[in-house]
């Protein structure tokens, strides 16, 4: 248990932001239309407890196209192939807990203004992070944080996207 403990204390000391390439992360949303949501494998105890890639893909997409941003079937070039991007980690301790991180990013396709040539790379543009703990029996709880962490990339988005 003081391993646990220890783990925890470790996770929340870290910083949970992600340095921007811009002034605000959002302003790295503006002009988007569309994104991309791509979920990254899920850990197979988490699977086996219940916890789906399916069903957060949708969960996101619900969220986002309620929202009323447009949400597309592949990365889409025309912007900039932008991938909000899920992460769930897991750490299943043996007597049950789970420690878990829930990351929330955009991706997309940049480029360096100092290089002539403009040649673009995919870079993390803006992030958010939740860190929690759960049980087995309530795996699906991870949701909540992934919910809030999407709603915030909502916010932003409109910050940078008024609705006209």
């Amino acid at each position: 248990m003081k391993k646990i403990i220890a783990i925890i204390l470790l996770l929340l000391l870290m910083p949970t932001g992600s340095p921007s390439q811009t002034n605000e992360p959002r302003d790295s949303l503006r002009g988007l239309r569309a994104v991309y949501v791509r979920i990254l494998p899920i850990q197979k105890d988490a699977q086996t407890d219940g916890l789906s890639a399916t069903q957060i893909q949708k969960t996101v997409m619900a969220q986002l196209r309620n929202a009323g941003i447009r949400v597309h079937t592949s990365p889409d070039l025309a912007d900039g192939s932008a991938s909000l991007t899920v992460v769930i980690d897991t750490i299943k301790h043996p007597q049950g807990p789970y420690i878990y991180s829930v990351t929330v990013s955009l991706v997309q396709e940049v480029h360096l203004a100092r290089i002539e040539k403009r040649e673009t790379f995919a870079a993390e543009t803006w992030s958010k992070k939740a860190l929690g703990l759960t049980t087995a029996n309530k795996i699906a709880s991870i949701q909540e944080p992934l919910r809030e962490k999407v709603s915030e990339f909502i916010s932003d988005y409109f910050a940078a996207n008024p609705k006209t």
